[in-house]
């Protein structure tokens, strides 16, 4: 009985993982924040950041307060972009973020404008970190002059 009931947890908990990231070529914001993670077939720390976004709880509760894209600069893909809906390809993102290392993650408030960008893996401490910063963008209790004090505050510097 213990065996079956967690394998339905099992199941539940990957089908509402799976929703935490996003793989549609229209990139919206739609009131949340927005992430990009730019990532390769081969990469193995991009397959860490996965596990972690899904295994880690607050990581996770947070990652719902955003939209989170993956892009794979191996599949030259076709994105429509914001509310505007610009025509970007794989290529333009990667070369307008200057992406050339995977995982490469670039944070977004929901009004597009960038807040961080982090070539390279990012350890969860940090990664809620970033997340707490927006999510308190959104929430009036923060401002974009204050990320370095939050940051050195939150011990990610």
């Amino acid at each position: 009985m213990m065996k079956l009931l967690f394998t339905i947890l099992l199941l539940i908990s990957s089908i509402f993982a799976s929703d935490l990231f996003k793989s549609e070529n229209e990139l919206v914001a739609n009131g949340k924040g927005v992430m990009f993670i730019f990532e390769s077939n081969t990469c193995s720390y991009c397959d860490l950041l996965k596990k972690d976004f899904k295994e880690n709880k607050e990581m996770n509760e947070l990652a719902k307060e955003f939209n989170i894209y993956l892009i794979n600069r191996e599949r030259e893909v076709d994105y429509l972009v914001g509310e505007k809906k610009k025509k970007e390809t794989t290529t333009t993102l990667r070369m307008a973020f200057a992406a050339k290392s995977t995982p490469n993650i670039v944070i977004f408030d929901k009004h597009w404008n960038r807040i961080f960008q982090v070539p390279g893996y990012a350890h969860p401490a940090q990664m809620i970190t970033f997340m707490k910063f927006v999510k308190g963008l959104h929430d009036g209790r923060y401002n974009t002059t204050e990320w370095k004090k939050f940051l050195k505050d939150n011990g990610v510097s």
